[in-house]
């Protein structure tokens, strides 16, 4: 199924807002029969049909219909790597089929084995890590991006919720998901929904409010967290999921979570926009102190989001330090700069320009995601840290889509706010 360009762009640089899956099996070489990058699963079916079986082909795409693609083998030796064969089923003519894989910085253009409709890649990949991938089917191979000639992997059985269902891959030694599987044993919190009128926007958004089970206005007022991409949070990275759990576990305390949508104008309102700005912090928050039992102490509060959402975060911490101690950036685009100015790492420099705030700063950023995200990140973090700022990195084993983002909002919690 082909893809529109939205959809890709949106995983490549923006990404609203995006987990589970079901591992592939492996297959083990066998001593030294092939070299290090040749898949063994290939390799005997192209010496099958080398040899006159006329029913192999069959069979192989019988299995993949069953087991799901990619294909995954042990090396020999090696623990860290593992061996991924991308499989791509021809059903018209074509001249080449390339396979994306994050950073997408890098083609990988797939060979087609003898004279079959059969298609494959073979890559060493790290033996932990989660991705999504794509196929460029008659790439023009000049290094560019095409969205319109871009299919998923029909035969992946994982699919993202998220893009019309992205396929990804999750390594055997992948970290098992912890804080976004919902336990049945966990005490559940609420969620209501709202419609708010914001003067400063001139427009009506919808809210969702999380309050945690127990809640009560007679009880010491809670600390509030408040993230962009709402709806995205809830939906795909079991936000609720995450604090439910981490409240049980006292990991944090009980705490109010505001999710706003922000999916129809996100370009517009994360990017360094003083009224959305004005809107979070001297709007929503006032709103939910005059609804909610929530604190007024700036330790307690939290200003989160995702790529332009946590460059967004960053920005209201930095306009408004007297509502927001806390600044929650996952893989923050921080790259991007204001239309009027040149200045690489634009925002890292307002933060350096001015006096240090009291704030503590959490920061995510996948080692898959692209350079500019990666170094922005790096440079951010660096910079505050020289301004004297308390700031934590956190490196995960993904790239710039919802495969992680669930997890690391839970290790964002703890370090911000944790009960230990």
């Amino acid at each position: 199924m082909k893809k529109v360009a939205s959809i890709f762009i949106l995983i490549l640089f923006t990404l609203l807002v995006f987990c589970g899956c079901k591992m592939k099996e492996s297959t083990k070489h066998e001593g030294n029969k092939y070299s290090e990058l040749e898949s063994a699963v290939i390799m005997d079916l192209k010496e099958k049909i080398e040899k006159g079986d006329t029913e192999a082909l069959q069979e192989f795409w019988n299995n993949l219909e069953n087991k799901g693609t990619p294909i995954i083998e042990e090396i020999e030796g090696d623990s860290e790597n593992a061996l991924v064969t991308f499989i791509y089923k021809e059903d018209y003519e074509i001249d080449n089929v390339v396979v994306l894989i994050p950073p997408f910085e890098v083609e990988k253009k797939l060979e087609k084995l003898l004279d079959t409709n059969l298609w494959y890649k073979t890559c060493k990949m790290r033996n932990d890590l989660r991705f999504i991938y794509d196929f460029s089917v008659n790439d023009p191979l000049d290094g560019n991006f095409h969205s319109k000639i871009l299919e998923f992997d029909r035969l992946n059985k994982n699919k993202l919720p998220a893009f019309n269902g992205n396929p990804y891959v999750v390594m055997p030694n992948a970290p098992d998901n912890f804080w976004t599987i919902e336990r049945d044993d966990v005490p559940k919190g609420k969620l209501d929904e709202h419609k708010y009128y914001s003067e400063k926007l001139d427009e009506q958004r919808s809210i969702k409010i999380y309050t945690p089970n127990g809640y009560s206005k007679e009880n010491k007022p809670y600390g509030y967290l408040v993230l962009t991409d709402g709806g995205a949070y809830i939906e795909f990275l079991s936000a609720v999921t995450v604090l439910d759990n981490l409240i049980a576990d006292k990991k944090i305390p009980p705490m109010v979570a505001v999710f706003v949508e922000t999916h129809s104008r996100r370009s517009i309102d994360m990017t360094y926009n003083d009224e959305f700005s004005y809107f979070l912090a001297q709007e929503l928050v006032p709103w939910m102190k005059n609804n909610y039992n929530i604190s007024d102490n700036l330790n307690e509060a939290i200003m989160g989001g995702t790529s332009l959402g946590g460059l967004n975060a960053s920005y209201v911490g930095l306009k408004y330090p007297d509502t927001f101690g806390n600044v929650l950036s996952q893989s923050g685009a921080y790259y991007i700069k204001p239309t009027e100015t040149d200045e690489d790492n634009w925002l890292a420099e307002q933060f350096n320009s001015k006096d240090k705030l009291p704030m503590k700063i959490y920061l995510d950023i996948g080692i898959l995601e692209s350079k500019e995200m990666i170094d922005s990140n790096l440079y951010f973090r660096d910079t505050l840290i020289g301004k004297g700022y308390s700031v934590h990195l956190e490196e995960f084993k993904s790239g710039h889509d919802y495969l992680s983002w669930g997890e690391t909002l839970a290790k964002g919690l703890i370090w911000l706010i944790g009960t230990e």
